[in-house]
Parts: C-alpha cells; sequence; structure tokens
C-alpha cells in the first residue's frame, strides 16, 4: 500500500469517525439556531483542514509524484 493510499485511508477513517461524533452529538437537529449553525460550520472548516493536513504529512513527497511506482 503506497503512502498516498493510507494517507487517503487515514483521513476517510477520521472524517467518517469525526461524522459519527457529530451525528451523536445531534447536530441536524440544531441546524436552524444560528449559533449551532456556526459552531458546525467551523467545526466542518477545521475538519476539512485536519484532513489535508493529515494528507500532506502521511503521504509526503509521493503526493507530488505523477507516477507512484518511480
Amino acid at each position: 500500500m503506497s503512502k498516498v493510499q493510507q494517507a487517503l485511508l487515514a483521513i476517510a477513517a477520521f472524517t467518517g469517525v469525526s461524522g459519527y461524533l457529530l451525528y451523536m452529538l445531534g447536530i441536524g437537529e440544531h441546524h436552524a439556531n444560528p449559533l449551532w449553525a456556526l459552531g458546525t460550520s467551523i467545526i466542518f472548516l477545521v475538519i476539512l483542514l485536519v484532513d489535508v493536513w493529515m494528507f500532506f504529512a502521511i503521504s509526503g513527497e509521493d503526493a507530488f509524484k505523477w507516477d507512484p511506482e518511480s
């Protein structure tokens, strides 16, 4: 398994766990409340930033190669 595949697997696992925790907190039930909506949008942005950071931290220089065999 290449580093890029490992990074994508880690991102999928992290995002899945984050989504499950948000679901368990009942985020969807409070979408009409402006404070909950603001907090949720910040949380989604943080999850996205962590996903991008994880990808480049795990894959390293392999993320910039066109041919994974080289």
